[in-house]
């Protein structure tokens, strides 16, 4: 089955939506929750989620697995 580059780039679109989604939902948790610890989880879920949009956007490795590389090397 032949894949065409439309596909590939329309998939792209739709894995930056999801995690951009994820990171709306981790700026709800930081404006509704009160504890510094829920507040420091939000901006993680918010920093890794939003990485990972643009890391889909630009077909490109996350920071977190780039990191993980250099570490485990």
């Amino acid at each position: 089955m032949e894949t065409r580059r439309s596909d590939v780039v329309e998939e792209r679109v739709y894995k930056a939506a999801w995690h951009i989604l994820i990171a709306g939902i981790g700026f709800y948790e930081f404006r509704h929750h009160r504890t510094t610890a829920s507040k420091v989880l939000a901006c993680g879920l918010m920093a890794f989620h939003v990485d990972g949009a643009i890391s889909d956007i630009l077909d490109s490795k996350p920071l977190s697995q780039r990191l993980l590389d250099r570490i485990l090397r």
